[in-house]
């Protein structure tokens, strides 16, 4: 076990990781500001019209559902089939010697193909979904996508707000995922809650807490 002091080492490196994150962040997001401001003036425009355009296209990223082409998905197949066979195929070689057996297929046939290859996907995804490695990738995509949403509106309504996300299990590690809409509503806590606010040992005792059952 780690001593106090070892501890403490290790949430003062974590809260400055975490304050070095924030400013990056908040670097970036000026930036976007000013950019926006920039080309509000070249077409004319408000900034916020920028930013809309900007952040829609953000939320986007989280709703869009791609839509499996029905070529690739009869191709995806063709080479798993190859590849059980103990054989192996480039696109395309796959394309020359199937090419005319896709063309032949019923537009119904195809649907049956996509739903085919969607299902092995998703199992696929699933299973690559419980690695400790894919559940941080997924847990940073959405919380890079909460930032950008937050900030979005943020510019667009005006809103102040922060969240924090931590793991409620010891399958995979991460730290913390803090996010404040302004430095000044962070410092603001300490007020708030009238007690010392370090917003990385907050988040340490959050985790710990969710990792015990919220109990």
């Amino acid at each position: 076990p780690l001593t106090a002091e070892q501890q403490k080492e290790k949430r003062d490196a974590r809260a400055d990781k975490q304050a070095r994150m924030d400013a990056k962040v908040r670097q970036w997001m000026e930036d976007t500001n000013a950019l926006a401001n920039s080309m509000a003036e070249e077409f004319d425009v408000k900034p916020r019209y920028i930013l809309d355009i900007f952040f829609q296209g953000g939320a986007h990223m989280i709703h869009h559902q791609e839509v499996t082409n029905p070529y690739n998905a009869f191709k995806a197949l063709k080479a798993a089939e190859v590849r059980e066979a103990g054989e192996s195929k480039d696109a395309q070689e796959l394309h020359l010697d199937y090419f005319d057996e896709y063309s032949k297929l019923t537009e119904e046939e195809k649907k049956n193909i996509v739903a085919d290859y969607d299902k092995i996907k998703e199992r696929n995804f699933s299973l690559r979904r419980d690695t400790p490695r894919a559940k941080i990738q997924d847990v940073s995509n959405v919380v890079r996508n909460m930032k950008m949403l937050m900030y979005g509106l943020a510019q667009r309504v005006g809103i102040q707000g922060f969240f924090c996300v931590v793991r409620n299990n010891v399958e995979f590690k991460m730290e913390p995922e803090w996010y404040f809409t302004s430095r000044e509503l962070e410092n603001y806590m300490e007020i708030a809650t009238r007690k010392r606010w370090v917003t990385g040992e907050i988040g340490a005792k959050l985790e710990a807490f969710a990792i015990a059952g919220c109990d």
